[in-house]
């Protein structure tokens, strides 16, 4: 009877031990909801400067971000443009280029949505049929590099991306195509960015 006592003891306590160390890895783990970073840019064709979170998705191969773009009436020429963006980006490998660093060459595309009032989804009455395409909506294409550098005691966050990017919109790729008056260089542009890991 005592023998039966002794070996229980340590099986019950060994049990209650795994559940509790289960529970509190379970707290731990991140929300599926949770983005994987927060994310700054300057620039881009989505803002003069934009910000939002993402996700890394598929084993890291696909970078999703949702992104508010803002664009200042000095900057516009014109009123305030407000932007909302989906931008995915693609990393195409990455090289460990020192102690938790790595560089990664990248590409993507963008899909924005101006919210402002010189826009339009729809054709306005006003104009005939087929007169405008769309103007609220463009289409982003983009290529570049990433840095990446792993913190070793993080507290706020994990890990930090710098990246720099070369894009158009489609319109602009379209206008190059057909005018001989537009190079091809003059609508591409820059932009740079931080992305934050948590």
């Amino acid at each position: 009877m005592k023998i039966r006592k002794i070996f229980t003891l340590p099986i019950l306590l060994l049990f209650f031990n795994n559940s509790f160390a289960q529970e509190a890895v379970s707290v731990k783990e991140k929300s599926w909801y949770v983005p994987d970073y927060v994310k700054a840019q300057f620039a881009g064709n989505i803002g003069l400067v934009s910000v939002g979170a993402g996700y890394q998705l598929f084993n890291r191969v696909l970078y999703t971000e949702l992104l508010y773009g803002f664009v200042p009436k000095f900057a516009s020429r014109a009123d305030n443009i407000h932007l909302i963006t989906i931008k995915n980006t693609f990393p195409i490998y990455r090289k460990e280029i020192g102690k938790n660093l790595t560089i990664t060459p990248i590409a993507g595309f963008a899909t924005t949505l101006d919210i402002g009032t010189n826009t339009f989804t729809t054709l306005p009455s006003k104009y005939p049929d087929g007169y405008y395409v769309p103007t609220a909506v463009h289409f982003t294409l983009f290529g570049g590099a990433l840095v990446h550098k792993d913190f070793k005691k993080p507290k706020l966050f994990k890990g930090v991306d710098f990246y720099l990017e070369f894009g158009t919109v489609e319109t602009y790729l379209w206008y190059a195509l057909t005018l001989k008056e537009v190079s091809v260089l003059d609508v591409f542009s820059a932009d740079i960015g931080v992305n934050f890991y948590f």
